[in-house]
C-alpha cells in the first residue's frame, strides 16, 4: 500500500472505461503524494485535476513527479514549430488552437523510437461550449478483441509516421506495459500506417477495423474543460481526440510531455 501524506488528496474514479477525479491537490509535493498519483496513474490511466489552477511553475512540480519532462519530442526541433515553448529549460509547449489542431484520435509521437510515456495539460483559456477532449483504453480495446485476432496482432509489427512531416518508426503492434504488465493495443489512426509484412489491402483494412474497434464509445472518457483544470495521461496505454466544435473561440493550454528516467 502507497504511504498516505498528512495532506492526501482525494482519488475519485469515473464511472466510464477509464479515468479519476483528483481533487484537494497538496501546494507541494512530498514522497508520499507522488507515491499516491503514481499508483493512480497507473490504474486508472487518465487523471484529471478540477480547477487546479496550475502556474507554469506548479505545473512542472507536478510533472516531474511522474517522469523527465520536455516541451514536445527530443530531436525533433520542427515538431510544433508554430508553438511557443517555455520554461526555464523549455519543459513547457503552449498549444494554442489558433495555430494547430489535433482533431483525430491519436497516440502522441508513436513515430519516435521512444514516444513519450504520457503527458500533462493545463486548461488556461477555453470556449464557453465545446473543446471537450476525449480519451480511450488501449487494454480494452486489446482485451476485447476476440482471440483468433488477438493472436494475429501478437505477432505483428506496425510502422508509425507520416515522412517527411515526421520521422518513421516500427513498434509491436500490442504492448506490454513495464509497470502494470497489462497488454495493451499499440495502433492508432492518426500515425500508424501499416504493417509490416503484409500488403496495402491487408493493412489497411486490418488497421481499420482495429481502429473502429478501439474507438467505441464504451471504450472511451470524454472531459468538458473549465479554466484551471489539468488532465494527465498515459500514453503508454491511451490515445485522445480533441473534439473540433468551438469555432473561432480562443483555446489555450499549457502541456509538459513526461518520459520515463533513464534505467
Amino acid at each position: 500500500m502507497s504511504p498516505v501524506s498528512p495532506v492526501s488528496p482525494t482519488i475519485t474514479p469515473m464511472p466510464q472505461a477509464l479515468g479519476a477525479v483528483v481533487t484537494g491537490l497538496p501546494e507541494t509535493f512530498d514522497g508520499a503524494v507522488a507515491a499516491q498519483l503514481n499508483d493512480a496513474w497507473m490504474r486508472h490511466q487518465v487523471l484529471f485535476f478540477p480547477q487546479a489552477h496550475l502556474d507554469d511553475e506548479r505545473l512542472i512540480a507536478l510533472g516531474s513527479l511522474f517522469g523527465n519532462l520536455a516541451a514536445t519530442s527530443p530531436g525533433r526541433a520542427d515538431d510544433h514549430r508554430q508553438q511557443t515553448v517555455l520554461g526555464a529549460h523549455g519543459e513547457i509547449l503552449e498549444i494554442d488552437a489558433d495555430r494547430e489542431r489535433a482533431n483525430a484520435w491519436h497516440t502522441d509521437v508513436t513515430w519516435a523510437e521512444t514516444p513519450p510515456t504520457g503527458a500533462l495539460l493545463s486548461m488556461r483559456t477555453c470556449p464557453e461550449r465545446g473543446g471537450d477532449t476525449m480519451w480511450l483504453d488501449q487494454y480494452r480495446a486489446y482485451e476485447t478483441l476476440s482471440e483468433p485476432v488477438r493472436t494475429l496482432v501478437d505477432g505483428l509489427r506496425a510502422v508509425h509516421g507520416r515522412p517527411p512531416s515526421t520521422g518513421e518508426h516500427t513498434h509491436p503492434a500490442v504492448i506490454t506495459h513495464p509497470v502494470t504488465g497489462r497488454r495493451a493495443l499499440f495502433v492508432n489512426r492518426g500515425w500508424t500506417t501499416r504493417f509490416e509484412g503484409m500488403s496495402s489491402i491487408e493493412s489497411t483494412g486490418l488497421l481499420r477495423m482495429l481502429c473502429d474497434h478501439a474507438e467505441r464509445p464504451e471504450n472511451t472518457v470524454r472531459w468538458t474543460w473549465t479554466p484551471g483544470d489539468a488532465a494527465l495521461w498515459d500514453n503508454r496505454c491511451t490515445q485522445h481526440y480533441a473534439v473540433n466544435d468551438y469555432g473561432t473561440a480562443k483555446r489555450v493550454l499549457h502541456r509538459v510531455t513526461i518520459f520515463a528516467p533513464a534505467a
